[in-house]
C-alpha cells in the first residue's frame, strides 16, 4: 500500500508532501499499524465523521493506493483530515506520519 500525506491550505494555499512511503518497504509491525490507521480513516469516513473543526487547524490530504497483484495501479482512496499531529503519536494522523520514519 502506498501512502502519501500532504499538508494543505494555510494562508498561502500551498500543498506540501510531508510523507510518502510504501508499506511493503516497512517492517511488518509498522506496516500493520499503518494499515490499522488507514482502516480507522475509512471507518470514520463511512460514519460521516468530519473530525476536528476549526479554520486554524492544520489540514492534511491522505492518499492511499492499494496495489493489486499483476497491476501497476490499484484502488486509490483520498481522505481529508484536520488536526494537530503533535496531539499524540497514537492518533491516526500521528501513526501515518510516523509510518515513514518511526
Amino acid at each position: 500500500m502506498r501512502v502519501k500525506i500532504e499538508s494543505t491550505g494555510g494562508f498561502a494555499g500551498r500543498t506540501t508532501v510531508v510523507a510518502l512511503y510504501d508499506t511493503a518497504d516497512l517492517p511488518a509491525g509498522r506496516a500493520g499499524r499503518v494499515r490499522e490507521a488507514v482502516d480507522a480513516l475509512a471507518a470514520a469516513a463511512a460514519r460521516g465523521d468530519e473530525g476536528e473543526i476549526g479554520a486554524d487547524l492544520p489540514a492534511y490530504r491522505i492518499t492511499v493506493e492499494e496495489r493489486s497483484q499483476g497491476r501497476d495501479r490499484g484502488e486509490v482512496r483520498v481522505y481529508e483530515l484536520r488536526g494537530d499531529p503533535t496531539a499524540g503519536g497514537s492518533s491516526v494522523l500521528g501513526v501515518l506520519l510516523q509510518g515513514a520514519s518511526g
